[in-house]
């Protein structure tokens, strides 16, 4: 098998050429896909889960299994060879603001993005976000000179409330542990959910919604790796971590928490940018009340959560709504979109209806005709309603229960 070896595998490669989808932004799935099973490494391609391994492991094998057997590539004599179906885009709009000048570098889509272009998109995206923030300096000492920094700004601006209010969350055993969960876990399970849900119902505010999110996960490594700052939990000052108990500051290898990522990658607080992206997207989507409420209150009391648990200054948390705001105005530049748009894709029930309908027109030369107890296959063109009466040439009609299209 040509699979056998890594490098003698480029032959995959071939399939690129083969062309896959109906729709002209469909093209890039399939090179794209082909291109990172044969590039990344089994982590970047899927979680770092045991029962993965062996598909990571496998994916450039898995990839010329599916050329060979399962990806519908197009005929050459397909009429979508030359001429796939266009992604309809919205007219260049004008800018709120004439003193704003718009690049509008790239128009912007309505229709529905592809789903596992999308998936494979933000799994690399937070490879890299992973690998960046993994790799950015983390000298303790220029990481605590710059924790001390914060602190003297926050006392002369007198919001240095961190100490006072760890130690209340330390010594309430209930607000702790409530505090600890929520740290852990929302942090990615509310914005995954919430894009989740607007692929599904809004697809052109999805990707109204996604492009700020990026923007501003990029200026968050910018600030990581221009910026190391040790949180106040590894200042040792007093501060009580809450979530993962005292840590050695004098060994290079404190806490288990090392291992995995650079624990000076505090600012700005992604977990205040993600959860305020969040709550603007829900405060300006949600249909109840009750819903835009919830999304203001989200990302304050994650500020509260990530100053109380002593994982962040409250300098942190501005600097990860000065990215959000710099995500949706760099957006504006780009795309002049400032307001969430109006044109929507149909639902994805729709769209699926709508490719099965598709599906049963490519049915050569049948129609398929209600009558009351069982559906007769007549040839096309040929059907007549019974008001037309007796045709010349009409043959008699068979019921054929057990032959229906």
């Amino acid at each position: 098998s040509p699979t056998s070896w890594q490098h003698q595998q480029l032959w995959i490669l071939l399939a690129v050429v083969g062309r896959v989808g109906r729709r002209g932004s469909d093209r890039l799935v399939w090179p794209v896909l082909v291109v990172l099973a044969m590039s990344l490494n089994r982590t970047a391609l899927l979680p770092d889960i045991e029962i993965l391994g062996h598909i990571g492991y496998n994916a450039p094998l898995l990839a010329a299994l599916a050329a060979a057997c399962v990806v519908p590539f197009l005929s050459r004599t397909s009429p979508h060879w030359d001429a796939p179906e266009p992604t309809p885009v919205a007219e260049p709009a004008r800018g709120r603001f004439a003193w704003v000048p718009l690049l509008r570098f790239v128009k912007r889509p309505l229709s529905r993005p592809n789903l596992m272009l999308e998936l494979m998109l933000i799994r690399v995206g937070y490879f890299a976000y992973s690998w960046i923030r993994g790799h950015a300096p983390d000298e303790r000492s220029l990481a605590e000179g710059h924790g001390h920094q914060v602190l003297s700004l926050e006392g002369w601006l007198h919001i240095d409330i961190e100490h006072w209010f760890n130690a209340i969350v330390a010594d309430t055993s209930w607000l702790k542990h409530f505090m600890n969960w929520y740290y852990s876990t929302f942090h990615f399970l509310i914005p995954l959910s919430l894009l989740a849900w607007l692929y599904l119902r809004r697809p052109a505010t999805y990707r109204w919604a996604r492009t700020p999110l990026a923007f501003a996960t990029l200026l968050a490594l910018i600030g990581f790796w221009l910026y190391p700052l040790a949180p106040p939990r590894l200042m040792g000052l007093g501060y009580v971590d809450t979530a993962h108990g005292p840590q050695d500051l004098n060994n290079p290898d404190f806490g288990a928490l090392t291992k995995l990522s650079n624990q000076y990658a505090a600012m700005p607080s992604l977990h205040v940018g993600w959860s305020l992206w969040c709550g603007v997207v829900i405060a300006i989507v949600a249909p109840y009340v009750w819903a835009k409420v919830l999304g203001i209150l989200y990302p304050l009391l994650t500020t509260a959560v990530i100053v109380g648990t002593a994982n962040h200054y409250v300098l942190d948390a501005l600097g990860g709504a000065a990215i959000v705001s710099a995500g949706f105005g760099l957006q504006y530049l780009l795309l002049g979109v400032g307001r969430r748009p109006h044109e929507e894709a149909p639902p994805l029930s729709a769209a699926v209806g709508a490719a099965v309908a598709r599906a049963r027109g490519l049915v050569p030369g049948l129609v398929r005709q209600r009558d009351g107890q069982h559906d007769d296959a007549v040839p096309a063109g040929e059907g007549h309603s019974a008001a037309d009466g007796p045709q010349k040439g009409d043959q008699p009609r068979v019921e054929q229960h057990d032959q229906r299209v």
